[in-house]
């Protein structure tokens, strides 16, 4: 093929002259789950996450007895782990659609597109490693990039080899965990713990550490890579197809995802959340945290669907309740890269320690306080005008001096 299969282009009315909500929408929601998940997965230690015999420990832990603890448990392990992260993995694939096509519509060919993507995710696959490496072990930038390169060497396939490619890689996760599952069920546990900075008394030791466990994370890359790339191919081909742009002719594509993603969250993330709670038999726990780690994959198109459904009937005009979060949305690496600096110095012990050594509750608290400066940073920089500033820097070493796609012809405007 010599073109990239475009989008096609929108009927001229006025909801599809206006910017997507949906996108933003799901970006600045899916911060605040990203944050809560690694608050109690990465930034705060405690003997939960390392005794797998204590009612909790996949969730960031439980006093027993605490009521508060135990609804925390069920909601964290319903609508936070294996949520946020997929849900945004589908998202870069339906982002990467939209700069696909509009790379075809200013005119450059399949060849001149694929260096721009080329640049465009290699960029980003520097700022995550350097974010890995320097700040925050547990990021996630460099796999997208590595993603958006490995989908720019192959983004001219057809939709019928793409899904096929998306839905075997799913599967087979999906039976991993399903195996571990099982393995951790009818046999003795031996996983380890969850890695964590640790409990570090000043800033260089947390460095030094961060940069052996970011050198340690880039061996899991290819897995990452894979797993995350086939939620990413079905997020691509979802922009190719307009499924979110033209919700009413793919309604019975977002209802069957909608279904397929509540299934997960009732059938898996509930019992799970009932298990660490202590509601069910403990010994339940980690087969249901092994099944949410291949099943909850689902639950990023699902929830993207369940998104678009609900806010149809806006006709992309963005309501006062919802503005913050798109503002957040669209400055969605900003605010992912801000949680780092702000977990630093919110809940290391070395800064002012809140949260420290705290159970699930106080975990999801400390990583909705981060997420709220976040939002209310974004919602300062919306007022003004003015893009992120990772935003900023990741479109100008992108696409040049102007930040932006610039077209290789005038079209010439025919009349309607």
């Amino acid at each position: 093929m010599n073109q990239p299969a475009p989008i096609p282009p929108p009927k001229p009315n006025r909801a599809t002259q206006q910017r997507l909500i949906v996108p933003d929408l799901a970006r600045g929601t899916a911060l605040w789950g990203i944050a809560l998940a690694n608050a109690s997965t990465a930034w705060i230690v405690n003997d939960w996450t390392e005794d797998h015999t204590r009612a909790g420990w996949s969730v960031g832990g439980v006093r027993p007895g605490n009521l508060l603890d135990e609804v925390c448990a069920v909601l964290a392990a319903m609508f936070v782990h294996v949520r946020g992260l997929p849900m945004f993995s589908t998202l870069l694939g339906f982002g990467f659609g939209l700069v696909a096509a509009s790379l075809a519509r200013k005119g450059y060919t399949s060849k001149e597109a694929r260096r721009v993507l080329l640049r465009r995710y290699g960029a980003l696959a520097l700022f995550g490693l350097a974010h890995m490496l320097l700040l925050f072990y547990g990021d996630i930038m460099l796999t997208y990039g590595l993603i958006g390169v490995l989908l720019a060497l192959m983004f001219t396939l057809s939709g019928k080899v793409l899904r096929i490619i998306a839905y075997t890689i799913l599967t087979c996760f999906t039976l991993l965990g399903t195996l571990g599952a099982a393995a951790t069920y009818f046999f003795e546990d031996t996983a380890a713990g969850m890695d964590s900075p640790g409990d570090f008394a000043s800033l260089s030791a947390y460095f030094a550490a961060n940069f052996r466990g970011g050198l340690l994370m880039l061996v899991n890359q290819p897995f990452a890579v894979a797993q995350l790339g086939a939620l990413t191919i079905i997020g691509y081909l979802w922009a190719r197809e307009r499924v979110l742009i033209d919700v009413a002719e793919h309604r019975k594509t977002l209802i069957t995802w909608t279904v397929i993603g509540a299934a997960v969250v009732l059938c898996i993330g509930l019992p799970w959340g009932l298990a660490a709670a202590g509601v069910l038999p403990p010994e339940l726990e980690m087969p249901f945290y092994m099944l949410n780690q291949g099943f909850g994959m689902f639950t990023g198109p699902g929830i993207l669907a369940a998104l678009a459904l609900a806010t149809d009937s806006l006709r992309n005009e963005v309501p006062a309740w919802a503005r913050a979060f798109v503002a957040l949305g669209k400055r969605s690496m900003s605010g992912y890269l801000a949680q780092s600096f702000l977990f630093v110095a919110i809940v290391m012990p070395f800064s002012l320690g809140l949260a420290h050594d705290a159970p699930v509750s106080g975990q999801l608290g400390a990583g909705t306080l981060v997420w709220l400066i976040t939002l209310a940073l974004a919602v300062l920089l919306d007022r003004a005008g003015k893009q992120g500033p990772f935003e900023w820097a990741h479109r100008h070493v992108s696409y040049g001096t102007t930040g932006r796609i610039e077209p290789k012809y005038d079209r010439v405007q025919i009349p309607a």
